[in-house]
């Protein structure tokens, strides 16, 4: 039987503990990372959302700001003077007006100023544009202002820049020219919306990129602009943020389209770092992970501490169990403890006592009856009712005790009959057979009972024969001790019998009643009137097998019994070749 060890249950132990933990720990980390991971994209969808609307907010700003302004300066009478001499050839000064434009556009702050006719003819701009005369009419947002005859804005390209323009009519009071303003949309506007909301904006269309925070080279800009734009717009109709990679870097991206008159459709391009959003999770992972960790190697430590208080009480009662196995009944497990391997220890002990104290009483039980019996009584295979069996019954005794026993003391005696029942016991076992009873100076066995076997005649015939042998080597040792050597008789019969528990409930012995045991008896009686060693019955004769040798045969009448019964001389038994 292989008994698994305490290392095994150790391991066990700690192999769960570690999983346990491992499991908690992924798991924490699994459900930081997709709730966290989730949180920080929404809260960084919200900022580009909001950055597009802070952008959409400052165009709006802008454009209202400057077509305040140029509604004003529109409204100035130097100005109206000044465009009025385009009327007259030999009063126009387009240096003049160029100087007031120029002026305009530094006390404005703005970045271009244009001033046309009536019908659109660029008559002065600032900075300086050739040629003069240029018809502007189909520029936006000047053409839209000629149609409308009032003010119109937009964005617009000048010179491959952004420009956000607005166009207003300068009346005198009718229509004289128009006025056109522009502030450029360039690096430092994209800088400072990124200053603002902490994303990045480019403004591009297909196949230009006009302002940008980015910071790497122009040149590397129109690429990677390019390249942004054409994955965000093919295919992607959701208006949700979309992730995208720069280099190794990755952004969470939200193209918003931008109304202008360009050739192109004009974007805003908003990005905010992805790696950047994800960098308090990937700090607090690694907070969680080092946490996971001293508390992997604290549990850890604690089941191996644990496994320890398991296993050193497991082993302890393996090995006892082990002891007990191989036939120490005296091996106890000593564990105090309170818990439920101390009740197991106890309970073990008890066990152990338990065998300990049906060895006891077996081995008692032995001194006075069989071992046989007492095992075939204490393991329940004695029927209180009784069993009806046949059996072959074994009588023996020794002839002339009286005499003997005038000639030795008591102790003397007793250590004779000691020693010649000694050999009676082990003949008489050796073939299977019961020592029922000692009969003063002989001895009751039976054969068949209460091990039931078919064979039982050959082996109490057996035993007989043995019984002789033992002897005579037994009475060589006697006269050495200058005691006269022993004669005994044995009587065998065979027959049906009741066998079981005889007796009151207080005292109770092993036995088989029966006319067989009676007559087996009155046989062992007959050997000293025909001188012989071995009688038995002409029922057991019967069933021996032709190697037996068998002497005289008589048929003799016995005590009890109206009709006399046959019995035969058994010499000796066939020899072993």
């Amino acid at each position: 039987m292989r008994w698994p060890t305490a290392r095994s249950l150790r391991t066990t132990i700690f192999v769960a503990f570690s999983a346990l933990i491992l499991i908690v720990l992924l798991g924490t980390l699994g459900i930081t990372q997709f709730v966290i991971g989730r949180e920080a994209v929404l809260a960084l969808s919200g900022d580009l959302r909001t950055t597009g609307q802070v952008f959409v907010s400052l165009l709006a700003e802008r454009s209202t700001r400057l077509q305040t302004n140029s509604t004003l300066l529109a409204s100035d009478f130097a100005l109206k003077r000044v465009y009025a001499t385009h009327f007259n050839p030999a009063s126009y000064d387009a240096e003049t007006l160029a100087s007031a434009g120029l002026s305009y556009r530094q006390r404005l702050g703005v970045q271009l100023v244009w001033m046309t006719d009536e019908a659109g003819n660029l008559l002065a701009a600032s900075p300086a544009r050739d040629p003069s005369g240029q018809s502007l009419a189909d520029f936006s947002p000047l053409k839209e202002a000629l149609a409308s005859q009032s003010a119109a804005s937009g964005l617009v390209e000048v010179d491959g820049k952004l420009m956000q323009m607005v166009a207003v009519p300068v009346l005198g009071p009718e229509v004289i020219g128009f006025l056109l303003l522009g502030q450029i949309v360039d690096d430092t506007v994209a800088g400072r919306l990124k200053r603002d909301t902490r994303s990045d904006i480019t403004f591009l269309s297909a196949s230009h990129v006009y302002a940008s925070s980015w910071t790497f080279p122009w040149r590397e800009r129109e690429r990677v602009g390019a390249a942004q734009l054409a994955t965000l717009l093919h295919g992607h109709n959701d208006p949700n943020p979309a992730v995208s990679e720069i280099g190794n870097r990755r952004f969470l991206a939200l193209v918003v389209p931008i109304e202008a008159h360009l050739p192109q459709p004009l974007y805003a391009l908003i990005q905010g770092s992805y790696d950047d959003a994800l960098a308090p999770l990937h700090t607090l992972q690694w907070r969680i992970s080092s946490i996971g960790i001293l508390a992997l190697t604290g549990a850890l430590l604690t089941a191996m501490l644990l496994a320890g208080r398991i296993t050193g009480p497991v082993r302890l009662l393996v090995d006892a169990m082990h002891e007990v196995l191989r036939g120490n009944l005296h091996r106890r497990a000593h564990l105090e403890r309170a818990d439920e391997l101390g009740f197991l220890a106890r309970s073990f002990n008890e066990m152990v006592s338990g065998l300990e104290d049906r060895e006891r009483i077996k081995d008692t039980f032995g001194r006075f009856v069989s071992r046989d019996v007492a095992a075939a009584v204490l393991d329940g295979r004695v029927p209180l009712a009784g069993d009806r069996l046949e059996v072959s019954i074994l009588f023996q005794d020794i002839r002339g005790f009286s005499a003997l026993a005038e000639t030795l003391d008591p102790a003397a005696l007793l250590r004779v009959l000691n020693r010649f029942f000694t050999e009676v016991v082990a003949a008489v076992e050796a073939e299977g057979g019961v020592v029922k009873q000692f009969t003063g100076d002989g001895v009751m066995a039976l054969f068949g009972a209460p091990q039931v076997r078919a064979d039982h005649v050959e082996h109490s015939v057996h035993a007989a024969l043995g019984i002789v042998d033992r002897l005579a080597r037994l009475n060589i040792l006697l006269q050495a001790d200058g005691i006269p050597p022993l004669q005994i008789g044995i009587g065998i019969h065979t027959g049906e019998v009741i066998a079981g528990l005889i007796g009151p409930d207080e005292r109770v012995e092993y036995g088989v009643v029966g006319e067989p045991v009676n007559l087996a008896s009155r046989i062992e009686a007959l050997t000293k009137g025909m001188a012989a060693t071995i009688l038995v019955s002409k029922d057991v004769a019967m069933r021996l097998g032709p190697g037996f040798v068998l002497g005289r045969a008589a048929v003799l009448p016995v005590k009890g019994k109206t009709q006399p019964i046959e019995v035969v001389e058994l010499l000796s038994q066939p020899s072993s070749s």
